[in-house]
């Protein structure tokens, strides 16, 4: 019996009998496979109950009935099963998954493996339903796209272009929260890249704004974590030009450079590691003129101030300007905050004031209500910050220094030295000396001794020698001056230089 090329259903042949048999097994084929709809696929055993006209895609490793027929179609009919051989390009809907399945020739396959290319969809929606303005919908919690390797036929790169139609168009990725905004990143209204974010998604705060002609960006609201200036000067305690060992401060004396004992007095030390152990009260007055350069106003009246520390190992009640206010203890920065009366116009009193030691690194009083990250300065800038307000006179040397200026003898007792200070000072300084005596000859511990150039001697005096500055003194120059009570040895208008023994301490001081 011959049948048809893809449907295989039977032919009648000439002057076959009962051809009525072969005419209905063709019309029942044709109802099995036309608009073929099947119950299930990959089944491998046949149900209990099969209703009549029921099929099936049988699965490979097929048991009972459905033993060796493997991807073939399962009918049930007049009672039994009978097996239908697909042909390539076969569609099946597959009830149970709500899918339509292709063979291929050897398998079934989803028909999405054979929709390669998309082209020209009006809307796509996954999971949802896209509308005329979100043409491309999903509802979805994750997704991927992943570069094409260059061994899959591609480039390993992956790049997303986003492309708007004229300048003044929005081009933007926009963030919601219940469908309404609260963040949007892009090419809102022009071609500067900006980042905006809302409370409510009608009222939009420019966050960061960068210029698509130069390339400078911009931050309209400030920015919160960024270093801020320090008010204060030698805030990690480098500098210490009065050689300070450490240690108990009486009420007014400056230890590390810019740093003094309230009242009371206090007791400090310093690690190698920059951390500072205090007990009792540690002051720095802030220079007005100083603090007003950095705040670009006349002075810090009614401003808002923050004190911190780094990892205070306890609280440190504290006192700015006139406003008490206590740092808590605790690791990291460690802040608090005040506002200055607007009636404090004048220096800023800094005091650190634990009851008990307690342990910091690095103090900060920056303008503003929060804390920012400290930063160390350059220790040469540091120390030119300290010695606008005391410096050492210029000496070389250790066991034996020599001051780095010419002396002269302007007359029968006095030795006149001008100087030129390496750092202006704040204002005009006054003179600090150790008390050093005179010594006819080489200077040991705490003396001071003038050499004649003129003719190689020691200077000696018939009297004691009083060190002072000749009025005025101003910022950037002082003349030191030696003045005997009775008179020089040597020569008026001879020449020389000034040495001091290892003790022997000339300095000049602004300090406030």
């Amino acid at each position: 019996m011959s049948t048809t090329p893809h449907l295989a259903l039977p032919l009648l042949a000439a002057a076959q009998a009962q051809k009525h048999v072969t005419h209905n097994e063709a019309l029942s084929s044709l109802d099995a496979l036309v608009h073929l709809a099947v119950l299930e696929r990959g089944r491998t055993a046949p149900p209990a109950t099969p209703a009549e006209g029921d099929r099936y895609l049988v699965g490979p490793g097929g048991s009972g009935a459905f033993a060796g027929h493997g991807s073939e179609i399962a009918l049930f009919d007049l009672g039994a099963w009978r097996f239908l051989s697909p042909r390539p390009g076969w569609r099946a809907y597959v009830g149970a998954e709500n899918i339509i399945v292709v063979f291929d020739g050897e398998q079934w396959r989803d028909l999405g493996h054979y929709c390669r290319i998309l082209g020209n969809l009006d809307r796509l929606g996954i999971g949802t339903t896209p509308d005329d303005l979100n043409r491309i919908s999903a509802k979805l919690n994750a997704a991927l796209f992943a570069a094409l390797g260059v061994e899959e036929g591609g480039t390993g790169d992956l790049r997303f272009v986003l492309n708007k139609a004229a300048t003044d168009n929005v081009l933007s990725q926009l963030y919601q929260r219940g469908f309404s905004g609260r963040a949007e990143t892009g090419l809102i209204g022009n071609d500067d890249f900006t980042i905006r974010v809302s409370s409510d998604g009608a009222e939009w705060i420019d966050a960061f704004h960068l210029d698509g002609n130069t390339g400078v960006g911009t931050f309209p609201q400030g920015l919160s974590n960024l270093p801020q200036a320090n008010l204060l000067i030698n805030s990690s305690f480098r500098v210490n030009q009065r050689g300070f060992g450490g240690g108990a401060l009486a009420e007014g004396a400056y230890g590390f450079d810019r740093w003094k004992a309230g009242p009371g007095g206090c007791s400090l030390t310093r690690a190698a590691d920059g951390t500072m152990t205090l007990i009792g009260a540690l002051d720095q007055v802030v220079d007005v003129a100083h603090a007003s350069a950095l705040a670009g106003a006349a002075n810090l009246a009614g401003t808002a101030l923050t004190l911190s520390v780094q990892d205070p190992s306890g609280p440190i009640p504290v006192l700015i300007g006139t406003k008490a206010a206590t740092i808590p203890g605790g690791s990291g920065r460690r802040a608090v905050s005040v506002v200055l009366d607007g009636t404090e116009t004048g220096h800023v009193t800094v005091r650190l004031d634990p009851p008990a030691a307690c342990s910091f690194r690095n103090a900060k009083l920056e303008i503003g209500s929060h804390a920012t990250p400290w930063t160390g300065e350059p220790l040469d800038r540091e120390e030119f910050h300290c010695r606008r307000y005391y410096q050492p006179l210029p000496a070389g040397g250790s066991s034996l220094m020599v001051l780095g200026a010419l002396g002269q003898r302007v007359s029968v007792n006095l030795i006149d030295i001008p100087l030129i200070l390496p750092t202006p000072m704040r204002a005009n300084p006054t003179l600090i000396t150790s008390g050093a005596a005179w010594a006819g000859g080489m200077p040991s511990g705490n003396q001071l001794a003038f050499f004649n150039n003129g003719n190689a001697s020691w200077t000696t005096t018939s009297g004691a020698v009083f060190v002072t500055t000749v009025v005025p003194a101003s910022p950037s120059a002082a003349t030191l001056r030696l003045q005997a009570l009775g008179s020089f040895s040597g020569t008026a208008g001879s020449v020389g230089h000034l040495y001091l023994g290892n003790a022997a301490v000339l300095a000049l001081q602004a300090e406030l």
